[in-house]
């Protein structure tokens, strides 16, 4: 869980210099994280994977090309996926 932690703050992080701080944070708890006002993750209040998946549709949502550079650890993330549920079966 915490490498998915430091990997949901890192974006959110990069995804608060393209859309502002504060729409991040909203983008974050609305794919299901607890954000602190300085952008650390307090706490994932879902499947982390599920978070992911979200986190990269919120972010795009815009459809801004930029906000693909936030995504961009999200989605390599995603190959690890496969292997992550194979150890959950």
């Amino acid at each position: 869980m915490e490498e998915y932690l430091a990997l949901f703050e890192n974006a959110i992080i990069r995804q608060s210099e393209l859309v502002g701080t504060e729409r991040a944070r909203i983008q974050a708890k609305k794919a299901g994280l607890t954000v602190s006002r300085t952008g650390r993750v307090l706490a994932c209040n879902e499947n982390p994977m599920v978070v992911l998946l979200r986190l990269i549709r919120f972010f795009a949502e815009d459809g801004s090309l930029t906000a693909l550079d936030a995504c961009s650890p999200l989605i390599d993330k995603m190959v690890d996926i496969p292997a992550e549920l194979e150890k959950v079966s």
